[in-house]
């Protein structure tokens, strides 16, 4: 017995409220299985989450006190020099 291929449903887009970070974590996540476990394309939506992921962690980073760290010396530490 063969069974038939189930017909898809057309490309949606969904609009997402604000998230605390720990839930665009997990939204990050699930994508990240779904895209595994069902071998479909959702670089997009993954991508689109990473980019707000970084745009949070930026604006974290920024209000965190730290210490200067002159531009030179900075790469060095990264190994860039």
């Amino acid at each position: 017995m063969t069974t038939l291929p189930k017909p898809k449903i057309e490309a949606i887009t969904l609009e997402l409220p604000a998230l605390s970070r720990h839930a665009i974590d997990e939204l990050y996540h699930f994508l990240q299985y779904l895209q595994f476990k069902h071998q479909v394309d959702l670089e997009p939506a993954i991508e689109a989450l990473e980019d707000e992921i970084d745009v949070f962690d930026v604006e974290v980073a920024l209000q965190e006190p730290g210490e200067a760290i002159p531009l030179a010396d900075f790469k060095k530490e990264l190994g860039l020099e």
